[in-house]
């Protein structure tokens, strides 16, 4: 049978205000991006909230080697669980084409399958993350002062791998058919736990125990564990097509060849974040070479370039979504109008975002660093060269999301690999004796000028277009 003639499942849909793919297929498109957006976004900025909620609190606490060393641990972190990520990107944007084809049991085959990957994945890299975290943070050349704090608050971290990853999971399917309000609702109840919990365990208030630096990770386990389950029971209750029910539970059981068409179109986008983060490690290894002011200077800087870069990230999982569902529809005609609307929008709120942190000076450093220290100066330096480079990751972001709407996965990794391994590396690199540590913070400018470019060129000259859909394997296997 083929993907075309494919029938549709009678199973009834949700309410409109959950899953409503006709937005995305008939809908204006900017203020559709931005609608479907904003949840994300809001999600997005009350997470980096609470991460530097958490951040404030370590450091006033235990000292700005404390700050040095949740960043540093942080970077491990991230790629761990972005080496699984891939799939959850994969099955959202797979999802999203079945729903714009109308099929909504290839959703629950691929909803059933995504979960056991993911629980596999999580206990497997939590484990190894707890083993060789020492091995791990003396890759980068970790100041010692900051060293035993990292390792306890990389271990604990690690720990909060299965409910983060299923969390994480269920939040890219349930963008993948069009829902970001649901994602928002319980992303908020694991962030005002998390904003509650983390610095009570770090210091030791409400009865709860004093945990030092460890505290701010087991408050993270407890709120997305607490997340997790509320969002589970209110699938259920809701009848959302997500919510596996008893006669769908052998979607749970692994099918090989579906698993392996969710890896292998993920593994790319793993694939980058590990590109992307071995060579922030070699970044970072420079930047810890330069002492203790200038990592504690990096680490406050970094606080704040999240902030930058959420609108752009979440405009474009918004355009993703968007394409996915209308390629599946056979809608063609609004691809090139999501491209270019999309990424209009994206660049905007970076610049706006950007523009505000400017204007603010060193208030938003203050928060991180004492007031009138040598860290304070060596942070403005950074942000003054750094910011606004974050401007042309928007258009690399939007353009990326685009082709991978169409099974495109490798080549945005090819493009990240020449921006981060052939461009920032080596320029950092080269300079680094002529220029100082201005050859570090000039390279991340220089290596998104060049990702936006690749990507234009890809999109605009690549063949992404004439790809096959990703869930045609699953219904002609099914047939």
């Amino acid at each position: 049978m083929a993907l075309e003639d494919s029938a549709i499942e009678t199973t009834p849909a949700p309410a409109r205000s959950q899953v409503d793919e006709r937005r995305f297929l008939d809908g204006p498109v900017a203020p559709t991006l931005i609608r479907f957006g904003m949840p994300l976004l809001a999600t997005n900025t009350l997470m980096s909230l609470s991460g530097s909620w958490g951040a404030v609190w370590v450091s006033h606490v235990l000292g700005p080697d404390a700050l040095t060393a949740v960043v540093n641990a942080n970077l491990f972190m991230w790629m761990l669980t972005g080496s699984v990520m891939g799939v959850g990107s994969a099955a959202g944007i797979a999802i999203g084409q079945a729903l714009g084809h109308g099929d909504r049991s290839v959703v629950k085959k691929l909803t059933g399958n995504a979960i056991t990957f993911a629980l596999i994945a999580s206990f497997l890299s939590a484990a190894l993350g707890f083993v060789f975290a020492p091995a791990l943070l003396d890759l980068i050349h970790l100041p010692a002062s900051a060293r035993e704090m990292a390792i306890d608050y990389l271990r604990y971290t690690c720990l909060s791998m299965p409910p983060v990853f299923i969390f994480s999971f269920l939040m890219m399917m349930l963008r993948g058919v069009g829902d970001a309000r649901t994602p928002f609702r319980f992303s908020l109840i694991a962030i005002v736990l998390g904003l509650i919990l983390s610095p009570a365990l770090l210091v030791g208030f409400g009865g709860l125990p004093k945990m030092g630096i460890a505290g701010v990770a087991v408050g993270g386990i407890l709120a997305y564990s607490v997340a997790l389950l509320a969002l589970v029971g209110y699938l259920y209750v809701r009848h959302h097509p997500l919510a596996l029910r008893q006669e769908d539970l052998h979607n749970l059981k692994p099918d090989g060849a579906l698993i392996w068409m969710l890896v292998t179109k993920g593994a790319p986008m793993a694939a980058e974040n590990i590109i992307v983060q071995g060579a922030y490690f070699v970044l970072l290894s420079l930047v810890n070479a330069q002492g203790a002011a200038t990592a504690a200077a990096y680490a406050a800087a970094a606080q704040l370039w999240g902030y930058v870069q959420m609108p752009s990230g979440a405009i474009a999982q918004s355009m993703s979504a968007m394409a996915a569902i209308c390629i599946g529809a056979g809608r063609w005609d609004r691809v090139g109008r999501i491209a270019f609307q999309g990424c209009l929008v994206s660049v905007g709120l970076t610049l706006l975002a950007a523009a505000i942190i400017y204007l603010s000076g060193d208030l938003p450093l203050k928060l991180f660093l004492p007031e009138g220290g040598e860290e304070l100066a060596i942070a403005r330096d950074i942000n003054e060269i750094v910011l606004w480079g974050w401007i042309f990751l928007a258009i690399t972001n939007g353009l990326s999301a685009m082709v991978r709407a169409n099974s495109a996965m490798l080549a945005p990794t090819l493009i990240y690999a020449t921006t981060m391994w052939v461009m920032r590396v080596p320029f950092a690199l080269a300079l680094l004796p002529l220029m100082g540590a201005a050859a570090i913070w000039w390279s991340f400018p220089l290596g998104t000028i060049g990702s936006a470019s690749l990507a234009f060129a890809y999109y605009r000259w690549g063949g992404w277009r004439k790809n096959k859909l990703m869930v045609a394997s699953v219904v002609d296997q099914r047939a």
